[in-house]
Formats: C-alpha cells, sequence, structure tokens
C-alpha cells in the first residue's frame, strides 16, 4: 500500500509539472506571436505640428484617428517640423514655402514630404482621414512598386511611398511651387503634377472611389454599404462635412453655437458607428447588408 501510495502522489507531481510545463509553452508561443505582431503590423504617419493654423485635428479628432488606425491593424507614429529638418532639402524647401507660407498649416503640408523621407516612407494620413476596408499587407508592402501614390486623385488625403519617392517628389515640389499662378496650395501644386510632364511625373493617381468623402448615408442615417464596401479610407474634410450637413445627412443633432465642422469628431465617430452596425465595417459583410439594411439609428444629441 505504501508504495502504491508514493506511486500515485508521483503521476500526480508530473502531472502537475506536466501542465505547468504545457502552460510555460503556451505563454511564451502567445508572447511571441504578439511580438511578432507588432514588428508586422505596419505604420500610418501623420504630420502634426501644433500652434501652426485652426485646421490642425482638436484634439477629439486626433484620439479618434488614433483608434481607428489602431483598430485597423495599424501602429501609429506623429511626424512634426523636426522630423523635415533632418533631411537634406529642408533649406531648400523652406526658403521657397516660408516667403509664401510663413509657419502656416499650409507650409506644413510641403514639409511632411521631407518628413515622410526621414522617417524612411511608407504611409501618411490627414488627421481627418480613417481607414475602412484598408488591406494591412499593403501598409507592409507598398503597392505601385513603392512609387508616391495618392488616392483621392491629387487630393492629399492619403499618400504611400518608398523613402526615395517621397524626396524625390519633395523636389519636385519645390521646383514646381514658384511655378503655380495665382493662390498657391499643396492641392494646386499635386494637381500640376498631375496634369503636367510625362506620365503624371511618375507619380499615381488613384480613382477617387479608392477613398469615399463625407457621410455616405443614403438617407439620414442609413448607410450606403454598397459604397462603403468600395476604397481603403474615408476623408472627412471639412467641406465634405458642411455638404453633409447642408444636404441633411449630418448624424448628430447641433444644439450649440456653431458650424457644422466644430462637431465633426463627435459625427465621424456615430458614422462609423452606424457603418459597423448597419454594414458590418467590411466589404463582405456589406454584401449582406446591402440586401435588408439595417433600421438607422437616431442621432446623438450634443
Amino acid at each position: 500500500m505504501k508504495y502504491i501510495k508514493r506511486a500515485n502522489e508521483l503521476k500526480f507531481i508530473m502531472k502537475k509539472l506536466v501542465l505547468v510545463v504545457l502552460f510555460i509553452v503556451f505563454f511564451r508561443g502567445l508572447l511571441r506571436i504578439q511580438i511578432l505582431d507588432e514588428r508586422i503590423r505596419p505604420v500610418i504617419h501623420m504630420f502634426y505640428e501644433t500652434g501652426t493654423s485652426n485646421d490642425e485635428p482638436d484634439s477629439d479628432l486626433l484620439e479618434l484617428w488614433k483608434a481607428e488606425w489602431s483598430r485597423a491593424g495599424f501602429n501609429l507614429k506623429i511626424l512634426a517640423l523636426e522630423d523635415a529638418k533632418k533631411h537634406p532639402y529642408f533649406g531648400e524647401m523652406e526658403a521657397i514655402v516660408s516667403p509664401i507660407f510663413g509657419n502656416t498649416h499650409e507650409a506644413m503640408n510641403f514639409y511632411r514630404y521631407l518628413a515622410m523621407a526621414s522617417a524612411g516612407g511608407g504611409w501618411i494620413s490627414q488627421g481627418d482621414t480613417f481607414p475602412t476596408n484598408f488591406p494591412v499587407s499593403d501598409g507592409v508592402n507598398l503597392p505601385q512598386d513603392g512609387l508616391l501614390t495618392s488616392y483621392e486623385l491629387h487630393v492629399p488625403a492619403l499618400l504611400s511611398g518608398s523613402a526615395e519617392e517621397w524626396t524625390r517628389v519633395s523636389r519636385l515640389i519645390i521646383d514646381t511651387i514658384p511655378k503655380i499662378d495665382g493662390r498657391k496650395s499643396e492641392l494646386r501644386v499635386l494637381e500640376a503634377l498631375k496634369d503636367d510632364g510625362v506620365d503624371n511625373n511618375n507619380m499615381k493617381f488613384m480613382d477617387e472611389f479608392n477613398v469615399q468623402i463625407g457621410f455616405v448615408y443614403k438617407s439620414p442615417h442609413l448607410v450606403d454599404c454598397e459604397k462603403m464596401g468600395r476604397g481603403r479610407a474615408i476623408h472627412m474634410a471639412n467641406n465634405y462635412i458642411e455638404r453633409s450637413f447642408r444636404k441633411k445627412l449630418f448624424p448628430i443633432k447641433i444644439t450649440g453655437p456653431g458650424p457644422a465642422r466644430d462637431y465633426r469628431a463627435k459625427a465621424i465617430k456615430k458614422f462609423l458607428g452606424d457603418w459597423r452596425k448597419q454594414c458590418g465595417g467590411s466589404n463582405e459583410s456589406a454584401k449582406v447588408a446591402i440586401e435588408g439594411a439595417v433600421e438607422p439609428t437616431e442621432p446623438d444629441k450634443i
């Protein structure tokens, strides 16, 4: 009996040891997966220099931008003027940009090309652009063989390119700014690069459907799931917000003072919530939602 009892105790101890070893192996494997996931998650950049203009995203919009891109599987990196200053072209660009734009938000739009080159290239989004059906694999392996690419024609809401491309296009921008007649802006410079030269100056300007714009509702609070199933992102620029408001497609009720743009962070969050609830938040589930769309929800009140 004594030996049988001793043998049973040893079996129990062995079982516990096996369970402990399995737990350690599982935990290490899980930790390794998490580390690898962090390594392969693509990076989305945003250029944010405080104190330059009222066009900067407010704190609520900035936090929403961070949350949405992180949710889509991206690591976030905020670039600033100091990153642009690391590039050898900065002095030359500043000599062109500063007399025209000073230290404004428009000036920062140009400097961000140099900041992206200094950061090693990749993806950059404006603070009012959010991912919808974004292939994470494209975040790791740049489309168009790394050529500088704009995904809303020449509207620079979402851009990608290799470090070499960001440097090359920075050079083009420096040369093009003085050639623009009348009011100068990043938008007009990119439009000139799109329309002039051979093959759009070897840049890619993708069809506008690659980025949806504004609140994509069929009717108040009913999301157009078919449209939201196309494109990799949605751009919520102030003029798109105001247009949606005029069409009575603004998703929240405004009870306080100020234009619709003053409430865009809350409105965008509401729209993205409607999109996920009604369309599933992806291409595949959008097809189902088109056939039998979920009833729209009532707007949040401010």
